[in-house]
């Protein structure tokens, strides 16, 4: 095999790959003995044939082109291999000579891999961590939530206002210039007075109103509202009471805890601030881990990075969004919908997020090389076995797993996670 090797570009090479007439024959036998297995030749069982008989059917170049795929597989792989070329993406083949009896001459046009040109120090980086303790406000707000979920609302008498506390059923309907808003018209419309997840200043207007009274009142919409049409605008607001409730909620105290399954009040604030606290050690932990590698990355320099890269991350980033939508019961053209962006709209406001997951995943890459982080085949093998244990009556779950494929990626996830390890035992400085 003759090798040459032409660098097109910084991002691309390109290699002009001969074989000789004596080193593609074997692929020809192979491949020729493989069309015999799918045909009848007389005088041969299927398989059988020899190789002049199978030529003398089907023709020379009939073997030919069914030699040539795994012929070039293999050549391509060793090219690459000896030529220690670092590739990235599927390389562009062309076959530029094939015929019987001479030399087969083919192209390949190959991305190079991005490099880290120059590695921050993470020894010399640092982000500050914070304080997992659960705050007063936080338990609260469980405690809250705790007793929202066994308040009875209480039909109120004919005559009673709505108080700060309590609920109103009401009919709705806002306007913009005299036009009506879109989605802005609703009947049955639970308000509780005590939640602060409404336009700003509308339960104060409806505070104090009885059932089947009629407001109209303007509310001039915060600027930061996320229907962007509506921020900073003044709307009209058309309310009628329908109903109006009490909301008689328990109060927190040994009473309420047992009926939670725990001793007492104690118990129950105990639990509330073991389980705050397991949640935001959680959290901390995801966002020093982002922050602390988009520093490196932000502070690293690169080779050009391909744009079909960033392309690729945005699709996967797509993909885990509308995963996360579905699962949870939500459909995805709806999600679109409810943020007003076009499938478009959301991947080019992905572009940023995403050119920083690939500069991450090379620092990630570089950072291993260089310190020589290496995972072992029995750590991997140690790692696959308690996967595999999940699925022990599972025969396609645990083929997948033990493929070679699956065995390299749990390698490669594996040091990235030692990776990621190392860099916050160096960077993250404790909350004091």
């Amino acid at each position: 095999m003759e090798v040459k090797r032409e660098n097109t570009s910084k991002q691309e090479v390109k290699l002009t790959i001969t074989l000789t007439a004596e080193e593609v024959k074997p692929f020809l036998m192979t491949a020729a003995s493989h069309i015999s297995e799918h045909m009848d030749i007389a005088g041969f069982r299927k398989g059988k044939a020899t190789y002049e008989a199978i030529v003398n059917n089907v023709g020379e170049m009939r073997v030919m082109e069914e030699a040539i795929e795994p012929m070039v597989r293999l050549h391509l792989a060793k090219a690459m291999m000896d030529e220690q070329i670092d590739s990235v993406g599927q390389p562009q083949v062309d076959i530029e000579k094939m015929a019987p009896g001479n030399d087969v001459v083919f192209t390949a046009k190959i991305t190079l891999m991005p490099t880290v040109e120059k590695l921050a120090d993470f020894k010399k980086l640092s982000v500050d961590g914070k304080s997992t303790a659960a705050e007063d406000k936080d338990i609260e707000r469980a405690l809250k939530d705790l007793t929202g979920m066994q308040t009875k609302e209480v039909r109120a008498e004919a005559g009673t206002a709505v108080t700060k506390d309590g609920l109103a059923v009401i009919d709705l309907e806002m306007t913009k210039d005299k036009v009506p808003v879109e989605g802005g018209s609703t009947q049955g419309f639970k308000v509780y007075m005590a939640e602060d997840h409404y336009v700003p200043g509308m339960t104060k207007e409806i505070v104090g109103l009885k059932e089947g009274d009629k407001k109209t009142f303007t509310i001039t919409f915060p600027d930061e509202h996320y229907q962007k049409h509506l921020a900073g605008h003044p709307v009209e607001f058309a309310v009628e009471v329908k109903e109006v409730y009490t909301l008689d909620r328990p109060e927190v105290n040994d009473a309420f805890a047992k009926t939670l399954g725990l001793k007492d009040e104690k118990e129950l604030r105990a639990k509330i601030v073991e389980n705050l606290e397991a949640e935001n050690k959680e959290q901390e932990k995801r966002r020093v881990e982002r922050e602390a590698l988009e520093v490196l990355a932000e502070k690293s320099k690169y080779s050009e990075i391909p744009e079909f890269l960033v392309d690729d991350e945005i699709e996967k980033m797509v993909h885990e969004l509308e995963h996360a939508v579905t699962s949870q019961g939500g459909v995805f053209a709806d999600y679109l919908a409810s943020i007003k962006k076009s499938p478009k709209e959301l991947r080019d406001g992905m572009r940023d997020q995403a050119l920083m997951r690939v500069k991450v995943a090379l620092v990630l890459r570089e950072i291993g090389k260089q310190e020589g982080v290496e995972i072992s085949n029995d750590d991997a093998q140690a790692e696959l076995q308690k996967q595999l244990d999940l699925y022990k009556e599972n025969d396609d779950a645990r083929k997948k797993l033990e493929s070679d494929e699956y065995r390299e990626y749990l390698k490669f996830r594996m040091r990235n996670e030692r990776v990621i390890e190392m860099v916050l035992k160096a960077m993250v400085k404790e909350a004091k």
